[in-house]
């Protein structure tokens, strides 16, 4: 047991200097290339932070649970959004944080709608048919982050965003190689706190309370913090909202994935009853991203409570559309809130009429869904492959 909490500290500590000096050797790297930051978070960072996204996304659609898949890509970017708040918060009153990016970012962040847009299209649609085992509507996610991707890399150039390296940046190699060691032990040290995460609540039997959420939450989340206080503290702003933007294309990649190892046709095809969840979820995500565009393009100086007037906005937004998920999926989900997980699991050890609908709900959640994966016995008798058993009975 000491050795499950040692290996969860070491794992956790590693994540956390690997993530803050990973943004240094991206900078560094970006005035070596001209790429810039917000092109090396958009794309390096944010690949190797939504690792734990993609992992949950594609066993989700393995294990033939189509509403876990689809609902942790779309779940993940509603707490993706709200890290931009945090950040301000941790600027300590040195200004709004969107105030300090390039507008560019606006193009990101309107291609990240725009692949959540051909999700929702692909939920409403529900074809069932396919190319070489994809939907074609994943096929279209796939080339959108592909065309995407060049876009924002010329558009970055266009706007001259890279520097010539000084005295003080490490030279090439070293950053390159700075980069790969800090990714690998950012993946393997992920790797290890998953695991003793696991071993911590099965041991204890923290998996069905407040703790083992809090667990829960530090997984998912550790990533994207530690990067995003890494830029923080060599102010690449561009750099932590290239990785978030960045972030929440990727998660809407990972439904290609998904449906390349779903085994029962189009993964749209079998969400049945949980595709007005998902669709619910997909409009949320798509209104607190327009609010960040609406506060980059206003550029508001104004602060309130020491924070952006921006930043506090889009936290208001973020209650209440979770509180509109709350209210539609009849259930507490309001976000990464471990006293919401903890009261929920009750719901599973009760197996009434609603646990299939609740299991869909907690499937449009990214830390619910994660939990599914990490902790598979929220209560006795019940693991993961009975809930997608409960999910394709009541659905098909």
């Amino acid at each position: 047991m000491i050795l499950h909490w040692i290996t969860f500290g070491l794992s956790a500590a590693a994540i956390v200097l690997a993530g803050i000096r990973l943004a240094p050797y991206g900078e560094a790297l970006g005035k070596h290339t001209g790429i810039g930051q917000g092109w090396i978070g958009l794309l390096f960072l944010a690949t190797l932070t939504s690792i734990p996204e993609l992992t949950t996304t594609v066993t989700g659609a393995a294990i033939g649970a189509p509403n876990i898949a689809i609902g942790n890509a779309f779940g993940s970017n509603l707490f993706n959004v709200v890290i931009i708040a945090v950040v301000d918060i941790l600027l300590l009153r040195r200004g709004p944080f969107l105030l300090k990016v390039r507008s560019y970012h606006s193009l990101s962040g309107g291609i990240a709608i725009l692949l959540t847009l051909f999700g929702a299209l692909g939920i409403i649609l529900s074809s069932e048919a396919t190319w070489l085992g994809i939907s074609p509507i994943s096929w279209l996610i796939l080339i959108g982050y592909a065309l995407g991707v060049w876009l924002l890399f010329h558009a970055e150039k266009a706007e001259g965003a890279s520097e010539e390296p000084s005295e003080k940046t490490p030279k090439l190699s070293a950053a390159v190689l700075g980069f790969a060691v800090c990714a690998a032990v950012i993946v393997v040290s992920g790797f290890f706190l998953i695991r003793a995460s696991k071993e911590i609540a099965e041991a204890t039997a923290l998996s069905a309370s407040f703790m083992g959420a809090i667990l829960v939450a530090i997984v998912t989340s550790l990533p994207e913090l530690a990067t995003s206080i890494g830029a923080l503290r060599i102010r690449a702003y561009d750099m932590i909202i290239g990785n978030l933007f960045g972030s929440n294309m990727f998660n809407i990649l990972t439904i290609f994935f998904a449906d390349a190892a779903f085994r029962r046709g189009a993964i749209y095809s079998g969400l049945g009853a949980g595709a007005t969840d998902q669709m619910i979820v997909a409009l949320c995500s798509i209104l607190l991203t327009v609010v960040v565009l609406i506060a980059l393009a206003a550029r508001s100086r104004k602060r309130v409570l020491g924070m952006g007037l921006d930043a506090l906005v889009l936290l208001a937004a973020y209650v209440g559309v979770t509180a509109l998920i709350n209210r539609y999926l009849i259930m507490m989900v309001p976000g990464p809130n471990p006293s919401a997980w903890a009261a929920s699991t009750y719901s599973f050890s009760r197996m009434d009429s609603t646990v299939p609908r609740t299991v869909r709900a907690y499937s449009a959640h990214p830390v619910i869904a994660m939990t599914m994966i990490i902790f598979p016995r929220p209560c006795p008798n019940m693991t993961i492959k009975h809930m997608a058993t409960i999910i394709r009975g009541r659905e098909s």
